[in-house]
């Protein structure tokens, strides 16, 4: 698995590539909570997996909900999209429905996630 981070326009853009698992998740999310400290200075977070393939193992979404729920205060005013174009769609729509006071919305181009982020 690799990942990388930039910025465009005050959007953070984190990039999946390779085989992606959740233990790959968690680190990559701490390596963004770490590198970029001060989220409210951004718009929001697109994250891609369009080149990635996500490998689903049995409590993926349990765990990261629940790895999630530590950084509530961090990711409350930011928009969050995931760009897939798998069934693993499904699960960025759960995730969505259980954090009711943030923003995710699956989206299948990386263009239409970034111009979502940025209203």
């Amino acid at each position: 698995m690799e990942n990388s981070f930039h910025v465009q326009d005050s959007v953070i853009v984190h990039r999946f590539s390779g085989e992606v698992r959740l233990a790959d998740m968690i680190e990559s999310w701490n390596r963004l909570f770490a590198t970029y400290t001060n989220l409210k200075d951004y718009k929001g977070i697109v994250s891609i997996f369009l080149d990635a393939e996500v490998i689903h193992e049995d409590d993926n979404l349990n765990v990261l909900v629940e790895y999630l729920k530590g950084y509530l205060d961090l990711l409350r005013d930011l928009k969050i999209a995931i760009v897939m174009d798998t069934p693993m769609v499904t699960s960025t729509i759960i995730i969505g429905q259980r954090f009711k006071h943030l923003q995710v919305k699956p989206f299948a181009t990386e263009k239409a996630a970034l111009e979502w982020v940025r209203l």
